[in-house]
């Protein structure tokens, strides 16, 4: 059998929405082509943003909606820089998408698109050829190896350590970042800031994967169904232990490749 995409996903609402009866306003999609790339998309709506959530889910879906088509015809092209040039532009034509249907859904409400400000954060995989992440703002994505090398974006924050940026601020261009996925990076976690405070530790003045974090719950996750995976996804991120460290919503996806 071919190797297959094994993935889980979950947002939990912050406490502070919780207690408000609010929504989350995290927002993620996971998506396995018809040729078996997987793409993995994260999104955090701004807590100052009236609309972030719908910001969010926006973006998640037009990323989708834009990588797909063009992973597939990357792989059938067979060139390596032929995908990643096209999952390049796949990225940046999803935000000027994303950043077009809000800009209308902004004068149909009366509001500057900064009501919709959100964060991205994703990942494209190919299998055996590696692939890329894509990044505007906090949040991470983590790609390991199964000797736990890693490849890590870290997040970006703004002037001040509790700022960051948006994908629908008008400097959005300078502020995407890529960066390649070299093969044989086949697990994945892609996480919101609400994640990455518990997740990352810093040493020598950079991010880098709390080990103690993620083995368990990769370990966890390579084993459990679908239905028992996202269970115990959700009840780590909505503990009481991580509830009492941060108040922020949080989204996790991971996936990995998984022969037969």
């Amino acid at each position: 059998m071919k190797p297959h995409w094994r993935f889980v996903g979950t947002s939990v609402a912050g406490p502070s929405h919780a207690a408000a009866g609010q929504p989350c306003q995290d927002s993620h999609r996971v998506k396995t082509t018809p040729n078996g790339a997987l793409i993995a998309v994260v999104s955090d709506g701004a807590g100052s943003a009236l609309y972030g959530g719908e910001g969010a889910a926006t973006i998640c879906e037009r990323v989708i909606a834009h990588l797909e088509p063009a992973l597939d015809w990357g792989m059938m092209c067979r060139s390596p820089f032929g995908q990643l040039a096209a999952a390049c532009r796949a990225v940046r034509d999803a935000v000027i998408d994303a950043r077009m249907h809000l800009a209308m859904a902004a004068q149909d409400s009366g509001v500057g698109i900064n009501h919709f400000h959100a964060t991205l954060v994703g990942v494209a995989l190919v299998p055996g050829q590696g692939g890329l992440s894509f990044h505007i703002g906090d949040g991470a994505a983590l790609a390991l190896a199964d000797d736990w090398r890693w490849r890590l974006s870290a997040p970006a924050n703004g002037e001040y350590a509790d700022t960051t940026y948006f994908f629908t601020e008008p400097d959005w261009r300078s502020r995407l970042r890529f960066a390649r996925i070299e093969p044989g990076f086949e697990t994945i976690f892609v996480m919101t800031d609400g994640v990455t405070d518990i997740a990352l530790q810093q040493r020598g003045g950079a991010s880098e994967p709390h080990r103690p974090f993620f083995e368990p719950i990769a370990r966890f996750l390579a084993d459990a169904s679908v239905e028992d995976g996202e269970r115990a996804l959700h009840a780590t991120l909505d503990s009481p232990a991580v509830r009492s460290r941060t108040t922020d919503d949080k989204t996790l996806v991971w996936a990995s490749m998984r022969a037969g």
